[in-house]
């Protein structure tokens, strides 16, 4: 008599049930990010401020807001662009985590922006 759940079957079985849950995970967040135009959290900006002094930041929501010296920015916020303090330059963090660090300059900025709310600068 054949076995019907053989080893391979399982395989291919647990393969189809984990890219079905990827297809149900990306097609929820693409909807919520068209509902509002921002990607939610996980995928949304982060910065941590390492600075003494507040950090200038922008998003499509509030405009431009502060986080506060020696915090991080909560995952109820989607923090787009960030000013590095010590050059005046703008930020575009995107799905990422940027550090403003204790000198004014950010570490892990994927690009630079010409302004708040503005793309990369692509050269």
């Amino acid at each position: 008599m054949r076995k019907f759940l053989t080893s391979t079957r399982l395989f291919a079985l647990g393969i189809c049930l984990v890219a079905s849950a990827i297809a149900i995970a990306y097609f929820a967040i693409m909807q919520e990010k068209e509902q509002d135009g921002h990607w939610p959290w996980p995928l949304n900006g982060v910065l941590i401020n390492q600075s003494a002094q507040a950090a200038k930041v922008w998003d499509d929501d509030h405009l431009h807001y502060t986080i506060a010296a020696h915090t991080r920015s909560g995952n109820e916020l989607d923090v787009d662009h960030v000013q590095e303090s010590a050059s005046g330059r703008w930020c575009k963090v995107g799905p990422h985590t940027v550090t403003l660090k204790a000198d004014g300059y950010l570490d892990g900025c994927p690009c630079y922006s010409l302004d708040a709310g503005r793309a990369c600068i692509q050269f």
